[in-house]
């Protein structure tokens, strides 16, 4: 079954906690979401950086935060959130020794949060921000952050996110990616 059958029958949808398991479908699924939804809105140089800056970080689901959605057993969508402190990998080695964030006084992370391209734009991102939300407000959390895309600074803008400020991340030797640090509550 393709993508396209997936969404031509009736759906399924789950949503679980991503596996290792999982890697070689959310690295094909990232690679497909940013070549669709995100390089055409950034320079040469500025795509190279981004897949540099954003490698696959096992660190999210060893902790168990990271989910993705899945429609009639394809993953759709993935995304989650982190209790360590970083927004993302600007050494391209993951986040496993980031130190952890404190409930009380931090702002839990949402990370790593991509869609396949055949199912943007119907809900599944969405769905997978709102378990990741859900899941940081369980875990004591009041607020939460994230370093938005120029593609996802508008979705997350309406979601309720407010955007703090403007920011340049890369890896220090490349180009650099125009990026959108947000917040919100999550009382």
């Amino acid at each position: 079954m393709t993508y396209q059958a997936a969404i031509l029958e009736t759906p399924i949808i789950e949503i679980r906690r991503a596996t290792l398991a999982d890697r070689p479908a959310l690295e094909e699924m990232k690679e497909r979401s940013i070549s669709t939804l995100l390089d055409p809105l950034m320079t040469p140089e500025q795509r190279t950086e981004m897949r540099r800056i954003t490698p696959f970080d096992p660190a999210l689901i060893e902790d168990g935060t990271y989910y993705v959605a899945t429609v009639n057993g394809w993953i759709a969508a993935s995304g989650g959130w982190s209790r360590r402190a970083a927004l993302f990998s600007p050494n391209g080695r993951g986040t496993g020794d980031a130190p952890m964030l404190d409930p009380e006084t931090d702002a839990a992370g949402i990370r790593a949060m991509y869609t396949n391209p055949d199912f943007a734009r119907k809900g599944l991102g969405s769905l997978v921000l709102s378990t990741a939300l859900a899941a940081a407000r369980l875990a004591g959390f009041q607020r939460a952050q994230l370093l938005a895309t120029v593609a996802g600074e508008r979705l997350y803008r309406a979601a309720g996110w407010r955007s703090d400020e403007q920011v340049m991340v890369g890896s220090g030797d490349g180009a650099v990616v125009p990026g959108y640090r947000m917040s919100r509550d999550i009382r």
